[in-house]
């Protein structure tokens, strides 16, 4: 398709629709632990694309330039000029709920919504995961899970990237899920005391400055996000730079549909981690079954992860 204008005709569900939220139980074995998280250091960069770069090409050298073994990338402004991508699809039973799209394609130029994406490594090769939403000429907001060979449109992309030190992002299939999905793993350079098990708190000024995570499904964002705060020792911080799916969303003020939705983006506060009565708000974008776009403020224990959610936290106290 070369318009951006997806097909109506797009495959129905075989099965019962649940209620957005509603956490589904994926047919592999279930993995352990939930939380998977390497805290880290980070630098902060601007990646400025000029019109006709190829976008995965971009992200996977920047692992070159900066000589950091993982990268969370949140996209600041611009265009894209081409884009391949899918989106959420309803998969072919209840016990597989959940797909994806064939691929489409756009070919005219369209401006940047939101866009974050995860940079590290999958089969020994760098490996980017992108998903992004833009408005089209129709000024219709459209999104999905970018593929590669999309590229830069006539403004350019200008790339906030969080290169970190010690942390190691591999791609690989999950058993549970049968998705391919992000997890950290410590760098070889990272020291020893900064490998904590969830749960287990840090005091250390010296401590690093950032956390990623990778969420398993089932669990509650906002819940994930309290609970990697409160063992990396954080009592103020920031989310940004992070991606993934939900079980549809539900928002403060409406829903998107169940069985996933992919956020373009997630952002939020976390304030009191380490008290009794944590102040914790996030917003975000999803893009849903049909390839439209919501946004809003999360409605508090009502997000499960539908297949993975790759989270980046940082330190603001």
């Amino acid at each position: 398709m070369s318009n951006g204008a997806e097909t109506t005709d797009l495959p129905q569900p075989t099965f019962p629709l649940k209620a957005p939220g509603t956490t589904v139980i994926h047919a592999g074995q279930r993995q352990s632990p939930r939380i998977v998280s390497v805290p880290t250091r980070c630098t902060e960069h601007l990646l400025e694309l000029p019109e006709g770069a190829d976008l995965f090409s971009a992200l996977e050298q920047s692992l070159t330039d900066f000589a950091v073994p993982g990268i969370m990338a949140e996209f600041v402004s611009g265009d894209f000029g081409h884009i391949d991508y899918v989106h959420p699809a309803y998969g072919p039973d209840a016990e597989h709920p959940m797909s994806f799209t064939e691929a489409f394609s756009v070919d005219v130029p369209t401006r940047l919504r939101h866009a974050s994406a995860t940079i590290g490594v999958r089969d020994g090769s760098p490996f980017s995961h992108v998903h992004a939403s833009w408005t089209g000429p129709d000024n219709e907001a459209r999104g999905g899970h970018l593929l590669p060979g999309t590229l830069a449109g006539p403004s350019g992309l200008t790339i906030r990237l969080f290169a970190l030190d010690d942390a190691r992002l591999i791609s690989d299939v999950d058993p549970e899920t049968g998705f391919s999905a992000f997890a950290p793993i410590p760098a070889d350079r990272c020291p020893t005391e900064s490998v904590r098990p969830l749960g287990e708190a840090v005091e250390d000024s010296a401590f690093p400055d950032a956390v990623v995570s990778r969420i398993r499904p089932g669990e509650i964002l906002d819940e994930a996000v309290l609970a990697v705060c409160r063992t990396a020792g954080f009592d103020s911080a920031e989310v940004v730079a992070s991606l993934g799916s939900t079980t549809g969303a539900v928002f403060a003020d409406g829903t998107a549909p169940w069985p996933a939705v992919e956020f373009t983006h997630l952002s939020g506060a976390v304030t009191g981690a380490q008290n009794t009565t944590p102040q914790i708000t996030l917003s975000g974008e999803v893009v849903d079954v049909a390839g439209e776009v919501s946004f809003g403020t999360l409605e508090s224990g009502a997000n499960p992860v539908a297949v993975t959610f790759e989270l980046f936290v940082r330190r603001t106290d």
